[in-house]
């Protein structure tokens, strides 16, 4: 039987079936409650965790949590564990009891609470000082945290800010969703600078930039002796907070003043061990030796300040990240089938044991052997489906190809941006093409097909800003330079893509299916699983004015053969529109649409307009 070591690689006598992966998927899980570890699993691609756990809770008598950050997903274990009688509770927040929180009194008020809690101002903070219309006998204030009795507790993310829900229990989830826990504050003067003026010498954020290395700066020992606290509690789950400003500003402002700037221009309050802080005046010495964060009352590992320098500082931005105290409870157990384990330890606070069932080279075999899947690949760049990268066009003469080639429609999986621009731009996609449209950010429903056709169209790819945050949440400055964002960078770009890419690639557990990759943005293990290159790209492509356009464009189905048949010459307009024998309007609609699609490329002349086109789907 297969064993694994605690840096996530698996030995390489393990055993190849799907029996074995099931079994070591149950004793990695079982591995965080039973030693009381914290552990990152990652299991074999096609055997899922989320199946496994109502099973596992029932056979050992386990108290757990589940956290998941989508409704869908709670209700579906909920649904998993109530068909073997678990007992369980699934947690709404307080905040939709406020009738003036939920829109029950018109939407001018909704929208006046919404703008607070924008500014972090919590929502019991404005049932003290607004005189809201649900006061005073608002249901929110009524509301006490419930005391958990049940074997299962569904919950998203947030409500583990509720520290009795995590006390003696078992968590597993599988959320790496940074707007939990990491709080975006923009424009800081606006958020931070009634609590500066209350509570430090400074006046206002522009003083405090300026002079944050004097020694006006709040001392460490302000800290120590509580005169300034700030580890003050998260409100939503029924804490009084009474400091004014953001609620975040005590945690802000002591990050800021210990941070350090990044190549990038960054700050970060991140710090390696056995190094000074970037203010000379804040070394360990400083303090005695001791790291500022255990002096003030805070979990480094749970705590950090980034900064975004803007050209004022109203342009600034603030993340704070404030993570739960998970030491709570008994044991977290995460699970994801292509993790970053950095990034899963900085967004839990949790020093997690990476455990995998299988290596690259085993998962692939795993696949393509035992499981019997296929796949085939048919782009030769990641292809990030995000702004007007789409080609609807070409996917979905993709999908048109692959139903011919395997005899049933596909299930197709790409980004909400693409699936928006299919629907505007390639209806029939959809709606004849494809079975369904799956988006890489949908709730964890396991694709129940038999022997399913799945195409993977392009690939997610986080935002310049998501790769400098985590990078700076890192201690790192993250560049892009030759469509690499260094180590840093693609480690990040990896969990946010290739991990969801490899996730939604094997979202089904039966045999025999086949994958279409319109991406080469995998995982290790799915590269390595490739049976069938189409390297004969027309094969795919040609295919696409006959059958994708209606039958009553039969002028822009002669300009598709045309150009198409020109083998990627170039040709003017009115060449095109003689060749192809259309009229002008004619010649210019298909020209547009097929521009639109990314069958036909533009090229410029010499002209102020470019005047050529080319076939190049």
């Amino acid at each position: 039987m297969a064993t694994t070591n605690p840096s996530g690689k698996s030995l390489s006598n393990s055993i190849i079936s799907r029996k074995h992966a099931v079994a070591k998927t149950k004793e990695l899980l079982l591995r965080g409650p039973q030693q009381g570890e914290n552990v990152l699993v990652q299991p074999t691609p096609t055997v899922h965790p989320e199946r496994l756990i109502p099973e596992l809770v029932d056979a050992h008598n386990l108290l757990i949590v589940f956290i998941a950050p989508t409704d869908t997903q709670l209700k579906r274990m909920k649904r998993r564990c109530r068909a073997l009688n678990l007992s369980t509770r699934e947690i709404s927040s307080p905040y939709s009891r406020c009738p003036s929180y939920n829109g029950q009194h018109g939407d001018a008020v909704e929208e006046q609470v919404e703008a607070a809690l924008e500014q972090g101002v919590p929502l019991g903070r404005l049932h003290k000082t607004r005189d809201l219309p649900c006061c005073p006998n608002c249901p929110f204030t009524s509301w006490k945290r419930p005391e958990f009795t049940e074997q299962v507790v569904l919950a998203n993310p947030r409500h583990a800010y509720i520290s009795s829900l995590l006390e003696e229990r078992v968590v597993f989830t599988c959320a790496l969703r940074g707007d939990a826990y990491i709080t975006e504050i923009e424009n800081p003067p606006h958020a931070v600078d009634s609590y500066l003026d209350t509570n430090t010498e400074f006046t206002g954020y522009h003083d405090f930039i300026r002079n944050r290395d004097s020694d006006r700066a709040p001392s460490i020992w302000d800290y120590a002796d509580g005169a300034i606290d700030p580890s003050t509690d998260d409100e939503e789950f029924g804490y009084a907070i009474d400091k004014d400003g953001h609620h975040l500003a005590p945690l802000a402002l002591f990050g800021l003043v210990r941070s350090q700037e990044l190549p990038n221009g960054w700050e970060t309050s991140h710090h390696r061990y056995n190094s000074k802080w970037a203010t000379p005046t804040l070394t360990y010495n400083a303090v005695g030796g001791r790291n500022p964060f255990e002096v003030a009352g805070l979990d480094y590992q749970r705590h950090r300040v980034v900064r975004e320098p803007g050209e004022t500082p109203e342009d600034d931005t603030l993340y704070v990240l404030k993570v739960p105290d998970y030491s709570k409870a008994k044991s977290v157990v995460a699970f994801d089938v292509a993790p970053t384990p950095w990034m899963w330890r900085t967004y839990y606070g949790v020093n997690f044991d990476h455990q995998r069932v299988y290596s690259d080279a085993e998962t692939a075999e795993f696949l393509r052997d035992e499981m019997g899947v296929e796949v085939v690949q048919t782009a030769t760049s990641r292809k990030p489906y995000g702004s007007k990268n789409v080609t609807p066009g070409r996917d979905a003469s993709i999908a048109i190809w692959a139903t011919a080639e395997f005899g049933k429609r596909p299930l197709v999986v790409s980004t909400k941006n693409a699936l928006g621009r299919y629907r505007s731009k390639q209806p029939a996609l959809l709606k004849d093409d494809a079975k369904d449209g799956i988006q890489y950010g949908r709730g964890e429903s396991v694709i129940t097909d038999d022997a399913p056709l799945i195409i993977v169209n392009g690939s997610p790819r986080p935002k310049t800003k998501e790769f400098q945050l985590w990078g700076a949440l890192a201690g790192k400055s993250v560049r892009n330079q030759n469509q690499s964002f260094g180590q840093t960078g693609d480690e990040i770009r990896s969990q946010f893509s290739e991990s969801r890419v490899g996730k939604w690639a094997t979202r089904f557990d039966s045999r025999n299916a086949t994958v279409v990759l319109n991406t080469t943005a995998t995982p290790e293990w799915l590269r390595n699983t490739r049976l069938v290159w189409l390297r004969n790209t027309q094969l795919v492509t040609q295919a696409s004015p006959t059958n994708i356009l209606s039958g009553n464009a039969s002028g822009q189905r002669e300009v598709a053969r045309y150009l198409r048949d020109k083998n990627g010459s170039r040709a003017k307009m009115t060449d095109i529109q003689t060749g192809a024998d259309v009229s002008e309007n004619t010649a210019r609609r298909a020209r547009n649409l097929f521009t639109e699609q990314g069958w036909v490329a533009k090229h410029a002349t010499e002209g102020r307009e470019p005047d050529e086109y080319s076939w190049v789907a």
